[in-house]
């Protein structure tokens, strides 16, 4: 027997093998021969194991105080019980992608800030981020370690002066970048990554600026469709605000009439356990209160998921065991389906200062998926075009 050549596997029975792993093991496997190597760098096998996976593996991406970011699983423990400390336990420390200087500053300075990554948002294991001081986006994908940097995006303070968000295009396996200046057309702008082009759409759905809460200026991503808090001008109260990244078509999706009260403090959107949630407090309670929308777009299907005996908390997802993960801006925080706390890990000035609300954290997919191909820079013409679009819309707001 021992001199008996064991058989091999036909490539095409090995791929299907790999296909069913999950991408922590995949990366490992690149070293076993230099076959298994480009099976693995096909950006086609990336493709079919994204399609194909059964169980995909979900992790949150951290943004700390300096220019690292912490890769966690939210259903790991807090407590490592064995030695009794606090910490994450199995976060992936990640150096964020260039233009951030891999150091740690010395004192905190607000020009380290407009050096630090803001993070627009994910879709399929990217995440997009945005740097103040050079007006750059950059996608990467921090399961595989590749980056790129997109030309010529120069917008002054994106997290601040639109409503933005980053999507995918099923139909026509295209990804989409959208930034809604607050002017008196409510002009969309829309970045295709398959054409590397803008197109600009009316929004016909009358809004107000929501004010200077970054969370309600990041789109949340459900249903191939971004969705924004706003305020309806017509109906003087919040709505959602909805944009149909296939059809390219914007609508308006109502909240509960109890949650449009004066009494009542709309704080939060996130997408909440498979459905689009909100979060608010009531005026003079100490408890934050998540509704989800059981049946999209249907409005009778809002119901009550969970209250949170605390104020100011931001969901950011759900566990396996049912709970809910998330942060109250002093700490990271763990509840049963009960609302009751499980667990709690302080953060601040002396901690790490995590920035967990207002997309400082973002779920991401673990893919093998490549970077889609930006092909061609936007001409200098069409990128001054762009830019006295820009400007013509605020100062239309700023004289409004």
């Amino acid at each position: 027997m021992n001199n008996q050549t064991l058989p091999l596997l036909p490539l095409e029975v090995i791929r299907e093998i790999l296909l069913r792993l999950p991408v922590k093991s995949l990366l490992r496997f690149k070293c076993v021969s230099k076959s298994w190597l480009s099976l693995i760098s096909d950006p086609q096998f990336g493709i079919s194991h994204y399609d194909l996976a059964a169980t995909p593996t979900h992790r949150i991406l951290m943004r700390s105080n300096d220019f690292y970011a912490q890769s966690i699983d939210a259903n790991e423990p807090f407590i490592d019980r064995e030695e009794g400390t606090l910490c994450l336990l199995r976060a992936v420390h990640l150096l964020l992608p260039p233009p951030s200087p891999p150091r740690i500053p010395d004192f905190f300075h607000f020009d380290d800030f407009r050096n630090q990554p803001q993070i627009l948002g994910s879709c399929r294991g990217f995440i997009l981020l945005y740097y103040e001081r050079g007006d750059d986006l950059i996608l990467w994908n921090p399961s595989i370690g590749v980056h790129k940097q997109l030309p010529h995006f120069q917008y002054d303070n994106i997290t601040r002066e639109f409503l933005y968000g980053f999507g995918y295009d099923p139909s026509k396996d295209d990804y989409l970048i959208t930034i809604i200046p607050f002017s008196a057309e409510n002009e969309a702008h829309v970045f295709s990554f398959k054409t590397a082009s803008w197109n600009s759409l009316l929004v016909n759905v009358p809004y107000s600026d929501p004010g200077n809460c970054l969370a309600v200026r990041a789109g949340s991503l459900f249903n191939e469709t971004l969705h924004w808090l706003v305020f309806s001008k017509e109906k003087n109260v919040a709505v959602i605000l909805a944009f149909d990244l296939v059809q390219r078509s914007f609508s308006e999706i109502s909240l509960l009439d109890h949650l449009t009260t004066e009494k009542c403090g709309v704080c939060g959107l996130r997408v909440v356990g498979g459905c689009l949630g909100v979060c608010y407090s009531v005026e003079g309670s100490a408890t934050t209160e998540i509704w989800v929308m059981k049946e999209y777009k249907v409005h009778s299907s809002w119901a009550k998921f969970i209250v949170v005996p605390t104020c100011d908390f931001s969901p950011i997802c759900i566990t396996k065991d049912g709970g809910i993960f998330g942060s109250d801006m002093r700490s990271l925080e763990k509840y049963d389906d009960k609302g009751q706390l499980l667990e709690h890990r302080a953060y601040g000035v002396q901690e790490e200062l995590f920035y967990c609300l207002n997309l400082q954290c973002a779920i991401y997919r673990e893919s093998l998926l490549s970077l889609p191909t930006v092909i061609r820079n936007t001409s200098e013409e069409e990128h001054q075009q762009l830019i006295r679009k820009i400007r013509a819309a605020k100062l239309t707001r700023i004289y409004s």
